[in-house]
């Protein structure tokens, strides 16, 4: 368990997630496999940037023009051409560029199954958003600086992988409702079954009202909100640590020099990242 100092440190946290590393059960599917449909599910209804109805804090989500990103959105879409021979794609119909925790579940449960991390993050429409912290001190910490924590942005939406370590296998999610405060949840890979709004928290529930995120992050509270019938957790975020950014030429660097015979696993994740388009170098904005 990270003690409340190192919490206090951790950089540009906007999703958590295992409170200790090497405590295997975190990082076990959601839900034992189940069966592959042989047509892919409808997409659910998309989470509106409307009200939050009777959330706990009174706070309405920002639009996505209020948002400050960083980078540039996506064009007209990333260039066969551009990708790796075979890699996977959005399913006819489903956005590669989600901006709600809900469109990229409805990504997620129409890509191939068992679902891997490199087939999702191939699947992400380019120029995609990045930022690369080599911060330690984070629930999905780097274990060092050659395999960051890595941000994808999209909108209001923020999402987050680590290229080594225990947390490799998972995928966070941060959605802002306002510039302090976002929606948390973590999935991990592969992924053998669909993922609904209503299990998408038991990875990190705690009880009705806390998750292991509150652990770090004040103020955590369950609140209503659109498209989630049991609700959502939603915290406070941290400021991120300028100090402790890396740039992207030093990872496409990484990506190029990897060896796969003796990183798989992590040249993998540099490949699907790197390979598949354009990628666009960010600033990861802080409380406002």
């Amino acid at each position: 368990m990270l003690t409340a100092s190192a919490c206090a440190l951790a950089v540009g946290l906007f999703a958590c997630g295992a409170t200790e590393e090497g405590e295997d059960s975190l990082f076990e599917p959601l839900a034992p496999p189940g069966t592959v449909r042989d047509v892919p599910p409808d997409p659910p209804t998309t989470v509106s940037t409307g009200s939050t109805g009777s959330s706990a804090t009174g706070m309405q989500p920002m639009a996505p023009a209020q948002m400050p990103t960083f980078g540039q959105e996506p064009s007209e879409g990333t260039a066969e051409s551009e990708r790796q021979p075979g890699a996977c794609r959005a399913a006819l119909g489903v956005s590669p560029s989600p901006e709600t925790i809900s469109e990229v579940l409805v990504l997620l449960n129409t890509l191939p199954k068992p679902t891997t991390l490199e087939c999702f993050l191939q699947a992400l429409e380019r120029p995609l958003n990045v930022y690369f912290t080599s911060s330690s001190y984070s629930l999905q910490p780097a274990p060092e600086a050659r395999s960051p924590r890595t941000f994808l942005q999209r909108g209001n939406l923020y999402m987050s992988i680590v290229l080594g370590g225990a947390a490799s296998d998972t995928l966070e999610f941060g959605y802002r409702l306002v510039p302090n405060r976002s929606i948390k949840a973590e999935i991990a890979f592969p992924i053998t079954r669909d993922l609904t709004e209503e299990t998408l928290f038991d990875r990190i529930a705690r009880t009705d009202t806390t998750t292991v995120c509150g652990a770090c992050h004040i103020s955590e509270g369950r609140e209503d909100y659109p498209g989630f019938p049991e609700g959502v957790y939603a915290s406070e975020i941290f400021d991120p640590y300028e100090n402790l950014e890396v740039d992207l030429e030093t990872m496409r660097a990484e990506a190029e020099s990897c060896d796969e015979s003796v990183e798989s696993a992590r040249c993998g994740l540099l490949s699907a990242l790197f390979e598949n388009g354009p990628l666009v170098q960010g600033t990861l904005p802080g409380r406002q």
